[in-house]
């Protein structure tokens, strides 16, 4: 059975689910190089689709996940919006409904942002441009038009619904019971849900809440610092353990007397009257960090005591984590050390991104064909790596017309040189295999350095990155080497990026510039040799040379750009940037020594 995934939202997204397991998945940003990409999603589909040998006619089901998506935001892309675009949403659109001087158009007040494009809709079925009921309609018109697919092979699926079953299906021990929690900014009128699942059948929902608006809040936070709202939530993450908390308490105290937590559920001791305005008058001339320290503060103590509330109230200690709120890896450092938490799992990509996959597990569960009992059998998940692959041929071809600097060394090389230039200082990109799943370089498309070089970092943000001064690197380390690195009591799963660890003191000696600066945490990648047997022979010629099991890992991309995804992109990104070195597949390309244009560190 082929199943078809789609979300068309925003981290639009496809997936495809052949016979109960997860063959291929990818966010359209990757293949349209746009950031946050929303709308239907056609590349991803038709590259899914041919990672399987398939076509449209070979699909049985198309699973489409969000009920309710207001039109006003597929004409407007606010993927390519500004910052200052985000502040003039809120000050002409928000503001006079929020004070009853007007109700503007969202339509009139971005119309130089409408991408005529996107209006690949039939707006007859649209009454207005927040009409979600009317939008439904026009997406599934489009979609049966698109497909050829009857109605009844076509199911639509709520948000959260399909944040649970992603959560829940990719987790890699359903022999166990488990507690879901899913929150994120708001989805198909909710934004918290829990459900529990035992053994290993359909999930069970205990509660769904509209007010659970951590996400909401943390997103107007990271606006009110002068970030992009839905892009920029782990800068203010990053940021906020360098802060005094003399300074950080006073933007504490705001956000903790209004959104509590109670049981299951959330509720407002002081009721803003809304998210942006009303805590920028309370915030107006505390210090950036210290608000940053504060809504981080009260985001942990939040999340904890929900999550601790619903192992109470189930017996589950078991915790699994989606939505774009379980991407704060610093909150889910503080519930997995909880006493009554057994274990803590949050799976790649667990923001909208994942919806598609989601959506595909709920028709997968439920269709016709499938007895209820064997849903237990479903294992979608083996393995992040589900994005295209190329071959050498490929790559080299990519190599040969992509404008490399004249003088550039050209030649096939294995994981023992790449890791003696490495061992040596050397910063090295890595293409290589399919890409990853979610936003987080988990080896095949990374930057690629020595760990224990405090300078480097600076290095990597000046030849390519860019990014904030506080924000932190993470490190790729070997599984038979994770307990010398890092502190995981309970045997967490920390294959993607998801959890963060303290350090132990081998590992602020080996790995100290792939952890956090200020707490020494580590955002570590466990790199296993049965998923990525080429990272982990590279980590290990590492280790050979140096003695270190651990390198240090950031996305390979330029700043404001999604990571690479073919030979192409890799070949784009080096030309552009400072790096030296760039080995893609088995080739392995080097600058010339002289060429210092781009400022970076040659070797």
């Amino acid at each position: 059975m082929v199943i078809l995934g789609i979300h068309d939202g925003h981290g639009a997204s496809a997936a495809l689910l052949v016979d109960g397991r997860l063959v291929a998945a990818m966010s359209e940003d990757r293949p349209t190089r746009l950031s946050t990409r929303s709308g239907f999603p056609f590349h991803s589909v038709e590259r899914v689709l041919a990672l399987a040998g398939l076509t449209m006619r070979d699909v049985d089901h198309i699973a489409l996940s969000t009920l309710r998506l207001p039109p006003k935001y597929f004409f407007v892309p606010r993927e390519n919006f500004s910052i200052a675009d985000f502040w003039r949403e809120q000050t002409h659109y928000w503001k006079p409904r929020l004070d009853g001087t007007g109700t503007p158009a969202y339509l009139e007040v971005f119309a130089d942002r409408i991408d005529p494009a996107r209006r690949i809709y039939d707006e007859s079925l649209i009454a207005h441009e927040d009409d979600a009921e009317g939008m439904l309609k026009a997406r599934l018109k489009h979609l049966q038009a698109y497909s050829g697919l009857p109605a009844e092979r076509i199911s639509v699926h709520d948000h959260h619904t399909c944040h649970a079953w992603y959560a829940y299906m990719t987790h890699p021990n359903r022999d166990r019971d488990l507690l879901v929690f899913t929150t994120d900014g708001g989805g198909d009128g909710a934004n918290g849900t829990v459900w529990e699942g035992r053994d290993r059948g359909a999930l069970r929902l205990l509660h769904r809440d509209a007010k659970c608006n951590i996400g909401r809040i943390y997103r107007y936070a990271t606006l009110l610092l002068g970030m992009k709202q839905f892009e920029h939530a782990f800068k203010t993450m990053g940021l906020a353990p360098y802060a005094n908390e003399k300074y950080g308490r006073i933007a504490y105290d705001v956000y903790a007397g209004t959104l509590q937590n109670h049981g299951l559920g959330f509720s407002y001791t002081t009721q803003p009257s809304d998210h942006f305005f009303w805590f920028k008058e309370r915030l107006e001339g505390v210090r950036f960090d210290g608000i940053a320290w504060g809504v981080q503060r009260r985001t942990e103590e939040l999340l904890s005591r929900w999550v601790q509330n619903g192992v109470g109230a189930t017996g589950i200690g078991d915790v699994v984590m989606s939505g774009g709120v379980a991407m704060n890896i610093k909150a889910n450092k503080v519930i997995w050390e909880l006493p009554d938490v057994t274990s803590l799992f949050v799976p790649p990509g667990a923001g909208d991104e994942s919806l598609a996959v989601g959506a595909a597990c709920i028709a997968a569960a439920a269709h016709p064909t499938l007895e209820a009992e064997q849903v237990e059998h479903l294992r979608p998940f083996t393995t992040p790596y589900l994005g295209e692959d190329f071959t050498d041929q490929q790559a080299l071809r990519a190599i040969e017309t992509g404008g490399i600097p004249e003088g550039s060394r050209v030649r096939q090389a294995g994981a023992g040189e790449v890791a003696e230039l490495l061992a040596q200082g050397e910063v090295v990109a890595r293409c290589a295999g399919r890409w990853e799943f979610g936003p987080r370089a988990l080896g095949n498309r990374s930057i690629l350095a020595d760990p224990r070089n405090p300078h480097v970092v600076r290095q990597i943000n000046e030849i390519i990155k860019q990014r904030d001064f506080w924000m932190p690197f993470a490190s790729s380390v070997l599984e038979e080497r994770a307990d010398d690195y890092f502190i995981n009591p309970k045997g967490l799963d920390a294959r993607y990026m998801t959890l963060a660890f303290d350090s132990t003191p081998l590992g602020r000696k080996e790995m100290i510039s792939g952890l956090h600066p200020y707490d020494h945490t580590s955002r570590p990648h466990v790199v296993s040799r049965a998923v990525n047997p080429d990272y982990h022979a590279l980590i290990s010629a590492f280790q050979e040379r140096t003695g270190v099991g651990t390198v240090l890992n950031t996305s390979f991309n330029l700043h404001g750009e999604p990571m690479v995804a073919g030979p192409e992109d890799a070949v784009s990104t080096w030309v552009r940037s400072g790096l030296s070195h760039v080995w893609i597949g088995s080739w392995l390309v080097s600058k010339p020594v002289h060429d210092s244009s781009q400022g970076g560190c040659h070797g």
